[in-house]
């Protein structure tokens, strides 16, 4: 019930937006900016990138407020952060290719505190983004790091929720998998 509580704060921030309350982005950022960050990394892969592709959402939220329908904010917010991320890497493979087989680059993206990884003690963030395939790790950052149901993942990644789980299920089998592997050779 809690969840749907968030859902209904979440639509009143952007009404609220849309009526000219400029204080409402403050709490809409504050009610939405982790989840989106996390699923902005998910695409991304870098802190700095994840981050203006956060901005240019609440951008782009703030721009296409009229197109709001009053419901379902939340899947619309992580559908407009979708939709940035896929022009920020279409623009990017046309600008500059990164060496991301540079050790002391990729070093560098993932120091950050603010990435996934920096609470990642275990190595198992880290060894899901090696492991995996893109949305496979979208799926498994945003259910298990976020706590979004399947069917909310369905929604925004634009498939079944009886395949997500199954994704999900498939994901943590391979990561567990070769985690006990590492483990079983020393790591």
């Amino acid at each position: 019930m809690a969840h749907l509580r968030e859902q209904q704060k979440i639509d009143e921030y952007l009404k609220d937006l849309r009526r000219g309350d400029s204080a409402a982005l403050s709490a809409l950022y504050d009610a939405t900016s982790k989840q989106l960050y996390s699923l902005c990394y998910t695409y991304m892969h870098s802190h700095q990138d994840s981050e203006d592709a956060l901005s240019d959402t609440y951008l782009a939220v703030v721009r296409g407020i009229d197109k709001f329908k009053g419901k379902n904010g939340f899947n619309w917010m992580y559908t407009i952060a979708k939709n940035v991320c896929l022009d920020l890497i279409r623009k990017k493979k046309r600008a500059v290719m990164v060496d991301f087989d540079d050790e002391e680059t990729v070093n560098t993206l993932r120091l950050s505190s603010d990435t996934p990884q920096a609470h990642d003690e275990s190595g198992i963030i880290a060894l899901s983004e090696k492991v995996l395939n893109e949305n496979e790790f979208r799926i498994v950052v945003l259910h298990a790091i976020n706590g979004l149901k399947f069917k909310e993942i369905a929604e925004t990644v634009g498939g079944k929720e009886s395949t997500v789980r199954w994704q999900y299920n498939n994901a943590l089998q391979k990561v567990k998998e070769v985690y006990q592997r590492r483990e079983s050779y020393g790591g």
